[in-house]
């Protein structure tokens, strides 16, 4: 911790994974706060690896510093912003809406890289993160497209073919990377139909989204493919 916390640290990841690991021992995760809030960048982008990597029968707990991890997503550079964007899926409560709001306002990040990783908390988000992100994205940024994503969303959203479709062909790049995150994700029955969808988009990063989570091994190994369901059907007619 002391040799992180010097002013002049430039980086060190031998002893980033060894803090790491002591984390995992039970170092209490209190002792991220300091780090997160460093004027360090070195410092602060080691502590956003951190909060990133812990385990996740750990990352609930690190709701002890939501705050301080979500201020890194005001962070200049883009990494220590990606790691933040992972670590609050799973630190987040419903008590942090404005948070859940702040990681949804960075789908309109500046690096491609943030914004796919925004597409990724659209995937694996539970259902009242989704909503509260949309909710509050909306609210902080009325004049932009984030209430178009509340109006498409809504309370209780049920991806439809049609739905997706309005999404993924919406005159806005952001409802349609919206449209692409919701289109990959994980379901108990993983409908193809959204994938070919979102993977015939005229938009380059919308079929990026679709083609680094089409079969990928963070599909859920309890989901059923619907071409699957189709064979079997077939096949019992």
């Amino acid at each position: 911790m002391s040799k992180l916390l010097e002013p002049g640290y430039e980086g060190d990841s031998e002893l980033t994974f060894a803090l790491q690991s002591e984390f995992h021992k039970g170092f209490p995760l209190e002792n991220l706060r300091p780090l997160l809030t460093s004027g360090n960048l070195h410092t602060q982008a080691a502590a956003a690896f951190l909060v990133a990597e812990i385990s996740p029968r750990l990352s609930f707990n690190m709701n002890c510093v939501v705050a301080e991890i979500a201020d890194l997503l005001d962070s200049k550079i883009a990494g220590i912003r990606f790691d933040a964007i992972e670590a609050l899926l799973g630190c987040t409560t419903p008590a942090d809406g404005a948070i859940l709001g702040g990681v949804m306002l960075r789908l309109d990040d500046e690096h491609p890289g943030v914004r796919w990783r925004v597409t990724q908390f659209i995937r694996f988000a539970e259902r009242w993160q989704l909503r509260l992100a949309v909710e509050n994205a909306a609210a902080l940024r009325p004049e932009s497209a984030f209430p178009i994503l509340l109006k498409a969303h809504g309370q209780h959203f049920k991806a439809t073919t049609k739905g997706v479709r309005w999404l993924l062909d919406h005159p806005d790049a952001l409802v349609r990377r919206f449209g692409g995150a919701v289109a990959v994700r994980p379901r108990y029955v993983v409908d193809e139909q959204f994938l070919a969808m979102a993977e015939g988009s005229d938009d380059a990063e919308v079929r990026e989204i679709a083609a680094s989570c089409y079969h990928s091994h963070l599909t859920p190994i309890y989901a059923v493919w619907s071409s699957a369901l189709s064979r079997k059907g077939a096949s019992s007619a």
